[in-house]
């Protein structure tokens, strides 16, 4: 706590002496959060108890979907990530016990699951997993801050974090739009392209809705995932190399529609692709440009979620949703109270 105090004092002192950091997102005053200086949920603070019987209301027609893909061994995973189910026991009972009679005993089975249970398939990013790192500028603590200004050195370990962790984030019941650029554009967005707010003011006028309001949660459909989506039917080798092509690159948002949502104070945006932010790693030649060299190239995980706590959803199932719903619907989801995790697994539900 006193290094953090530390840590605060000194980044004052530098805002107060003009002293500020080389680009945005750090250039500018970004905590203590409007939400006070030790909350930790974020823009879940804007659902508030109107807001949700507001959203109640959208439900007239009583039908729903689910929003979540799949989670499977054939599933693209960013390098370095890992996904596995096994049976233990290989598939024989894990539970042997017994039951009246001569005939008859009481089994169970079990999974056990390894991954990183917040940052595979469909994941939603709590606000301990992007930061922005700030080293060698004067009148600041060198370290990867997180929302609300802490350090992940102050409240980082090898068990979770002290704060920022998943537990923190409450629940998601409110009202979502879909901006439903497959719809839009009369097919799935090619790799890289930017989502602008031309776009953006289109699809909401195609869909008939108003803008995003304070709480909202807003989903975009580029059809990206269309990738993977029937991986298991495929051979291993067509998986293989859909994979590699889904994580090549994504259509994506532009950094004017997520500055649009932050001033909106949406409550979460989610996406059908990896990443939210439009790249293509090969764009500039024969061979794939590393992710180190692509500068601000995760703009809006910086300026939505470090600096404003507004959540991200990743890899969400927009398809029969864009299909089927109307253009805003209730959403509803909690993540998992995974004490200390930067993110969660999850399967949302937008009812109409």
């Amino acid at each position: 706590m006193m290094a953090m105090r530390k840590t605060m004092a000194l980044v004052l002192l530098a805002w107060a002496t003009g002293v500020a950091a080389d680009n945005n997102p750090v250039d500018e005053q970004w905590w203590p959060s409007e939400f006070g200086p030790e909350d930790e949920a974020g823009a879940t603070n804007w659902i508030t108890p109107a807001k949700r019987v507001e959203a109640a209301q959208l439900v007239r027609r009583g039908e729903a979907v689910t929003l979540g893909m799949p989670y499977h061994s054939r599933m693209p995973l960013f390098p370095g990530r890992i996904f596995s189910l096994t049976i233990p026991g290989g598939g024989t009972p894990t539970h042997n016990l017994p039951w009246s009679g001569d005939n008859y005993r009481q089994t169970f089975e079990d999974e056990f699951v390894s991954a990183q249970i917040g940052q595979v398939g469909t994941q939603f990013d709590s606000l301990g997993h992007p930061m922005i790192r700030v080293q060698g500028k004067r009148g600041w603590v060198d370290g990867d801050y997180l929302y609300n200004g802490r350090r992940l050195q102050d409240v980082g370990g090898p068990y979770g974090l002290q704060k920022n962790g998943t537990e923190n984030v409450g629940s998601f019941f409110t009202r979502g739009i879909v901006i439903d650029l497959v719809k839009l554009k009369g097919g799935n967005l090619p790799i890289g392209y930017p989502v602008t707010m031309a776009d953006y003011e289109a699809a909401l006028k195609q869909a008939g809705i108003d803008d995003a309001r304070q709480g909202d949660v807003v989903l975009f459909r580029t059809g990206w995932n269309d990738l993977w989506r029937d991986n298991l039917d495929k051979t291993q080798a067509e998986a293989e190399a859909d994979n590699a092509t889904f994580n090549s690159g994504e259509p994506g948002l532009s950094p004017e529609v997520c500055d649009h949502l932050a001033s909106r104070k949406v409550a979460m945006v989610g996406v059908d692709n990896w990443g939210i932010e439009p790249y293509d790693f090969a764009a500039k030649g024969e061979h794939p440009t590393p992710i180190a060299e692509l500068k601000e190239w995760a703009y809006c995980h910086m300026n939505l979620s470090a600096r404003r706590g507004i959540y991200l959803f990743e890899n969400l199932d927009l398809k029969e949703l864009g299909e089927r719903a109307p253009g805003e619907f209730l959403f509803t989801w909690a993540p998992l109270k995974l004490v200390g995790a930067t993110g969660s697994p999850g399967n949302p539900v937008a009812a109409w």
